[in-house]
């Protein structure tokens, strides 16, 4: 019985030795590989995500600028192809005022007058809706935005105020369609009275 015991005892030992060293800190260290590997693709793909996502606002910049500029250039298209028109109706409206006063002054046939008149009406109406609006220019100062001074006239009125005008000017929604064409006042004595003035200063500042 002894000798059985020293051989259990000697075969418990030699298992016991031959058993392979505990895999636990090879198992730590790979748990936190893997963990580092996880991390660094979550960041890979955080990257990525940020990238496409930068991508992405530009091309909707891009795309905002293209749809404003589109946008604008039918716009321009539009109110250019406008004031075409607008012009050549005034250059029409012109020609009715002109056969109105004609049709009035002659006196021959008043029905003619009246069909003239009720033609200028709705051609006024119409262009008052597109935001057509007639430069005021009698009377007022010279603005060379708003008129062209086709004479100089001598006249008793401040020195450029405008005296006549020769054609009527029109505004398109505060844009200039087309500029009056007028009279400009020259006043001599008020001329050679500024004239004598600016002298005087110019003498009083040498002094």
């Amino acid at each position: 019985m002894v000798v059985v015991s020293e051989k259990k005892r000697h075969l418990a030992t030699e298992t016991v030795e031959a058993q392979p060293p505990s895999k636990k800190p090879l198992e730590g260290e790979n748990a936190e590989t893997m963990l580092k590997e996880a991390v660094e693709a979550v960041e890979k793909e955080r990257a990525k995500s940020e990238d496409y996502l930068r991508r992405l606002q530009y091309l909707q910049a891009d795309f905002e600028n293209y749809r404003k500029r589109v946008e604008k250039e039918m716009s321009d298209n539009r109110q250019f192809g406008n004031q075409r028109l607008l012009s050549e109706i005034i250059v029409v409206n012109d020609e009715l005022e002109l056969a109105l006063r004609e049709a009035r002054g002659s006196n021959e046939n008043p029905t003619i007058a009246e069909g003239v008149a009720m033609v200028h009406k709705r051609l006024q109406s119409i262009l008052s809706k597109e935001g057509v609006e007639k430069i005021q220019s009698l009377g007022s100062k010279f603005n060379p935005d708003l008129h062209d001074a086709a004479l100089r006239v001598v006249s008793d009125e401040e020195e450029g105020t405008i005296v006549e005008e020769i054609r009527q000017g029109y505004t398109l929604k505060g844009k200039v369609l087309r500029p009056s064409i007028v009279k400009v006042a020259e006043n001599p004595v008020e001329r050679e009275s500024k004239s004598e003035k600016s002298a005087l200063e110019e003498i009083g500042d040498n002094e």
